[in-house]
């Protein structure tokens, strides 16, 4: 009887253990979404910073136990994949540096009278990499109307006339495209660092 206590118990405490293990390893994935989330970005006067840290025109994601190589590689698929033509879209430094310059159409809109007005949006993204880490810095150039006009970053704005995001006093000429481009910029952010993650576990095939 004893024997068999002991045996019960036992496996009891083995069945306890690797539940805990589970628990941890559930919660570390947790910790490491929470953190890729919290790496978000705004754009400003001053182009796109960090949000956290608005004297930092970048955010630098981490990936633990990543080589620096295999984080270029990584992200190297994602650029071919998310672009129709990547190989018009980048430059590269092999193993170090990735420099996408690109469009997205219909990123963003206005309102007016119920009416939607698209614009395409063109952008730079510069990444860069090191063991563990990606280096994610945007760049604005301008948005597009649908009749080819072109508005940068900072202009002058007035009541009858928009022609740049920001006016010459640094306000935004319509919130609504502030807003597009940080949802924009973020979840691109979230959809490559969501690769990266996912890179590692479909590796094995």
């Amino acid at each position: 009887m004893a024997a068999y206590i002991n045996i019960f118990n036992l496996k009891s405490r083995k069945g306890h253990e690797l539940m805990m293990k589970k628990f941890f390893a559930v919660l570390l994935l947790c910790i490491a979404a929470a953190f890729v989330q919290a790496q978000s970005m705004k754009i400003t006067p001053k182009d796109f910073v960090d949000a956290a840290d608005e004297s930092k025109n970048y955010v630098v994601l981490n990936f633990a136990g990543r080589s620096q190589q295999d984080l270029y590689k990584a992200a190297l698929k994602y650029v071919n994949s998310y672009y129709n033509n990547p190989e018009k879209v980048t430059t590269k430094i092999e193993g170090e540096q990735i420099v996408i310059d690109a469009m997205e159409q219909k990123a963003v809109y206005t309102t007016y009278l119920g009416s939607k007005t698209y614009y395409d949006f063109y952008y730079k993204i510069t990444l860069d990499f090191k063991d563990s880490k990606i280096r994610f810095a945007p760049n604005y150039k301008y948005f597009e109307s649908p009749g080819g006009a072109e508005y940068p970053l900072n202009g002058t704005n007035n009541f009858m006339s928009k022609n740049a995001l920001y006016g010459s006093n640094g306000k935004v000429a319509r919130k609504s495209l502030q807003e597009g481009l940080d949802a924009f910029i973020n979840k691109y952010i979230g959809n490559f660092s969501k690769h990266i993650n996912d890179s590692k576990s479909n590796d094995n095939w």
